[in-house]
């Protein structure tokens, strides 16, 4: 009987163990540097039917704080890029700069110089991490600014519009 007890004891103290009182669905111990491939977006929490040449696009972030956007190239600019099992589809690379925050709550996409004065501000689109983990990667745009550079950013940058958020979904290739 004190067996049962205590082997009861055990199993209840183990379940307890392993739980946490954060729900936060963010590591901060998890880099995001690496390849992603698209799975999804949502556009004001609504599901956007992704096109065929779509389900190919991902981004590549770089420990040089650089990230590819891998994205269908409706410009024709060159060097096209070859996405495999996309071999019908025309694809570019998107590059710019990101910053993340400390405890991977915030991602920060810069393209300098793109801004309202050309060569002068900065384009930085501000997006929340939801989701960080080793195998998923779900961001959603919240706000944006055209002026100023990221030094700047709590002040020149406009909230977006809830209606209006952009939710990019990745899995980790």
């Amino acid at each position: 009987m004190q067996k049962a007890v205590m082997l009861m004891g055990i199993l209840i103290s183990s379940l307890f163990a392993g739980c946490s009182s954060d729900d936060s669905n963010t590591n901060e111990n998890v880099s995001i540097v690496g390849e992603w491939k698209l799975s999804s977006k949502l556009m004001g929490g609504n599901t956007i039917q992704l096109g065929e040449c779509e389900q190919g696009e991902g981004a590549i972030f770089l420990e040089t704080e650089v990230v590819n956007f891998i994205i269908v190239d409706e410009i024709d600019s060159e060097p096209n890029i070859v996405q495999e099992g996309y071999e019908d589809c025309d694809f570019r690379y998107a590059p710019c700069d990101y910053l993340i925050t400390e405890n991977n709550e915030t991602l920060y996409r810069i393209v300098v110089g793109e801004g309202l004065i050309e060569g002068i501000d900065d384009s930085i689109i501000v997006f929340e991490i939801e989701v960080l983990t080793n195998q998923d990667l779900r961001i959603k745009t919240v706000a944006k600014s055209n002026t100023g550079t990221i030094d700047d950013i709590e002040a020149n940058s406009m909230e977006i519009e809830e209606s209006e958020q952009l939710t990019l979904i990745y899995t980790r290739v």
